[in-house]
């Protein structure tokens, strides 16, 4: 699947502007005090304003999904071209710090056949680079931050009934990615996948645990989809 556009909540989304225009030089197509866009690849990543006790007040209509106390944070991840890694990890590494688990910065995945790097923003939302060496992008030049972060590829979906989520994702269109698991089930595709997972789930290379917080999406061919936590699990409205 295809993720168009992608937003969450933030405390301060003119406090991200520096990181994700000067760091990952991500091109700005808003900048206001409600809310930061940014151009990521074919995605645009869209970040509105949330402050504790003012959700019935709020503008849009993911702020008043959320009626929470915790700040809200993210775990979402970017496609490269398969055969950039090292290029684009050395490239991080000028703009943040990365994650690392057992005194790895890369995390492998044999299953996925991938490789990748995590890394956080100034709002502590968990970003990853991700090479999917099943993919047919690989480039024959040097890796560049302003052409080759192609897409958003995955975003974490957290929620206290895993198979009512992914239940509610298929009969949408959006199919299971190798085999159903009532703990931990990508739905998607290597183009745009939802991580759905139980929260308190570590993330890797984070001292983060997996939490439930609201977010909206358009996918190509689906439509406009927020994706919200209630009392029996994951509310998916569509548009």
């Amino acid at each position: 699947m295809k993720i168009k556009e992608a937003t969450f909540l933030t405390m301060e989304p003119l406090g991200l502007l520096p990181f994700y225009r000067d760091g990952l030089r991500f091109p700005v197509v808003t900048a206001e005090e409600e809310q930061l866009v940014v151009q990521a690849g074919d995605t645009a990543l869209r970040f509105v304003r949330w402050e504790p006790g003012a959700s019935e007040e709020a503008e849009s209509r993911l702020a008043r999904s959320y009626e929470g106390q915790s700040t809200p944070y993210y775990h979402f991840a970017f496609n490269i071209p398969e055969n950039k890694l090292d290029e684009a990890k050395g490239w991080i590494e000028t703009v943040t710090e990365l994650g690392k688990e057992a005194g790895r910065d890369i995390s492998r995945s044999e299953a996925w056949n991938s490789d990748s790097v995590y890394f956080m923003d100034p709002a502590g939302n968990i970003l990853e680079l991700i090479a999917r060496h099943t993919m047919d992008n690989g480039i024959q030049r040097p890796f560049d931050p302003d052409r080759d972060v192609q897409c958003l590829s995955e975003i974490g979906l957290p929620t206290r009934n895993v198979v009512f989520a992914v239940d509610q994702l298929e009969a949408i269109g959006i199919g299971s990615y190798q085999g159903r698991n009532d703990s931990f089930n990508p739905v998607g595709d290597e183009e745009g996948m939802f991580i759905v997972v139980q929260p308190g789930r570590r993330w890797h290379f984070t001292n983060l645990t997996a939490e439930c917080y609201p977010f909206e999406v358009f996918v190509e061919g689906v439509g406009k989809l927020l994706l919200a936590e209630d009392e029996q699990g994951l509310k998916l409205r569509r548009n």
